[in-house]
């Protein structure tokens, strides 16, 4: 008992020190070995419906600059379901080159406190509020549509602020944005038509250059392309996105042209606003906030529109290692959990839960193979269409249920879990599990081996574990949060601090995900597809876990060759060949989130039932995670 101890607590301890280690890396490269001021702001704002508050941002002041040595400037707008840090490469580089960076949480992002409803909607359109919203995002203030309040999302008092910092050139500040921040990018230029440049990345194309009074709405603009962009009205509804350049609307309206463009050629001029220039790259819709070429192209744009003449080129990029450096903490502050549970296991109070697993019950491989295809089936079927309708019409309470793609996700979750209930209910009492005799301690549910007991103190003390374990993790994310100004995450937002609003969230959605990863992720892969054990334990949790992942998250596989492999080949999107491209955009560009998420905590998952022999632990543990990494990160209504 006392080595197991020991080897724990070394491991323990060493997760900590990497992890640790890394965020303050991580940090380094963030302020440039000390060459930028990194600091966390707020900055006042009064909505245009009278709403006083504030939106938070995140500064980057380049080593010198100061009143007496004001710098050019940029404001960054992130994506749909991002936040301030997802700017971050943008941002560390401009400012490498001398540029201060304002990096803000637009509504409902971040820790911002206003929600997504003050951008505002189309009130002729019906559903509910939160569909309407979702079908105005292309709507911007100067279409003067009834209902809209801020199309900026708050990016307009953003960049007033910055311009107004005596540290700042007032006639040299751009703008840029991802995917929803192009749209607050083309509202902030066309309310501040002082601004210097733009880079849209990923995001539709306005113009003309000229307006009829012969005056440029939008100064020297850079449009990033995706070549495999999943939302079609960032590919002007086309399939593929290779000839855009060759369309009216991209050489003529948008760049001026009398035939087509190129790509990654640079039209008009940039003393006269009428810079136009579209970079092609290879990467996906999310791809593009952190793509090399992109990141170049746009250093080099900004630097020649804001007459900036750095030390470095435009090829001088160190913004892949912070995000490796952060993406290693993130792993291995998770993979910690694993020696703290055994660690805990060893303990007086915590001892009892070490209970042996299951040994009479292993599923036959046949009914093993035809569960884990029944699940996987439906997971594929119901995905695309349940996550929809659950994001956007699906009728929840708009005032309590606000984390808009947990609403998605609960409802497919959920829905998996319903139908799943009642088929295992079938199997345990009239079919295959009644045959052999199967009872709910096989299952990993009952602490008697004969009948059903549920012992409420040992329940009681595996809640308790799971808020140590989880508090231990919050702690970590939030002390390297607000010593090192960085969270647990790699390029999108996983881990990070609550604010008091989504706290709440977090409480309200918990109990859903809990439903599906006691049974789905716990009763059902551990009960019912039973694996036997192997020689080795390291053998056991590898086969085990990649089994876990098979049935987890092989439904979502199909759904990913569906839409992406016809795209890879040139033809489209799986949705937009058979006519159903609104299926394509934010839970198909979500997967890649998911991905990582369910490797990593079935992996914990699979350990910890093999500790506890209950599926209690490992269930509770994931419901709390994927609950935190939702509702911290996401965008609210």
């Amino acid at each position: 008992m006392i080595q197991k101890r020991v080897r724990s607590l070394i491991a323990f301890f060493v997760c900590i020190v990497l992890a640790a280690a890394s965020i303050y890396l991580a940090s380094l490269i963030e302020s440039d070995f000390g060459g930028v001021s990194v600091q966390q702001i707020r900055i006042p704002i009064t909505t245009n419906n009278a709403i006083s508050t504030y939106i938070t941002a995140k500064l980057y002041i380049p080593d010198g600059v100061n009143s007496s040595n004001p710098a050019p400037a940029v404001l960054l707008m992130h994506g749909y379901q991002n936040d301030k840090d997802t700017s971050a490469a943008f941002a560390i580089e401009l400012a490498r080159r001398n540029i201060v960076a304002l990096s803000i949480d637009e509504f409902g992002h971040g820790e911002s406190p206003i929600g997504m409803r003050n951008r505002g909607y189309d009130t002729s359109k019906s559903g509910p509020d939160r569909f309407k919203m979702f079908m105005s995002f292309s709507k911007l203030n100067f279409d003067n549509v009834e209902g809209l309040i801020d199309s900026s999302m708050g990016g307009t008092a953003a960049f007033r602020w910055l311009r107004s910092r005596n540290y700042v050139l007032a006639d040299k500040v751009g703008i840029t944005g991802h995917s929803l921040g192009t749209w607050s990018t083309y509202t902030v230029a066309a309310e501040n038509p002082d601004h210097a440049a733009i880079v849209i990345q990923c995001g539709e194309v306005e113009g003309p250059v000229r307006d009829d009074d012969g005056n440029v709405r939008f100064r020297n603009v850079l449009l990033l392309q995706a070549q495999y962009d999943e939302f079609d009205y960032f590919r002007d509804y086309q399939l593929t996105t290779e000839n855009l350049n060759k369309s009216e609307l991209r050489y003529k309206i948008f760049s001026g042209q009398e035939a087509p463009v190129e790509w990654n050629k640079t039209y008009g001029n940039f003393a006269d606003g009428t810079a136009r220039r579209m970079e092609f790259l290879k990467t996906l819709h999310r791809g593009v906030t952190h793509s090399g070429k992109g990141i170049a192209a746009a250093m080099e744009w900004f630097t020649t529109a804001l007459e900036v003449e750095p030390e470095i080129p435009p090829s001088d990029l160190v913004y892949l290692k912070r995000e490796i450096l952060m993406g290693f903490a993130l792993l291995v502050a998770v993979i910690s959990l694993l020696p703290l549970c055994s660690l805990l296991l060893t303990a007086k109070m915590f001892a009892p839960l070490a209970q042996p697993l299951p040994d009479r019950y292993v599923a036959p491989r046949k009914s093993r193979h035809k569960t884990a295809i029944t699940s996987i089936l439906l997971s594929a079927v119901l995905y695309p269409f349940v996550t929809q309708l659950g994001h956007g019409l699906f009728p929840y309470p708009e005032g309590v249920f606000k984390t808009l793609m947990a609403g998605g996700l609960i409802l497919w979750l959920d829905m998996l879990f319903i139908i799943a209930f009642f088929m295992f209910r079938r199997w345990y009492k009239k079919g295959e599990g009644k045959g052999l005799g199967v009872t709910m301690y096989d299952m990993g549910i009952s602490f008697d081996r004969e009948k059903t007991v549920i012992d409420w103190k040992m329940i009681g003390k595996t809640v308790l574990m799971a808020m140590i374990m989880f508090g231990f993790l919050y702690a970590l994310t939030t002390i390297g949060y607000f010593c090192f100004n960085t969270d647990l995450r790699f390029i999108w937002p996983f881990l990070r601090p609550f604010t008091p609003g989504r706290f709440l969230q977090f409480l309200l959605y918990l109990p859903f995900f809990l439903l599906f990863f006691l049974f789905n992720g716990g009763i059902r892969l551990f009960g019912q597809m039973r694996l036997k054990e192997y020689g080795s334990p390291a053998k056991t949790q590898l086969v085990w876990w990649l089994k876990s992942i098979y049935v987890m998250l092989g439904g979502l596989v199909i759904v990913s060759l569906f839409e992406y492999v016809p795209f890879l080949l040139g033809y489209g999107t799986g949705w937009a060949l058979v006519g159903l491209s609104l299926f394509d955009g934010p839970f198909m560009s979500a997967l890649v989130l998911i991905f990582p998420q369910f490797f990593v905590l079935f992996f914990a998952a699979t350990y910890f039932y093999r500790k506890t022999g209950k599926v209690y632990l490992g269930s509770l543990m994931t419901a709390l995670i994927v609950s935190w990494i939702t509702c911290g990160g996401a965008a609210f209504f």
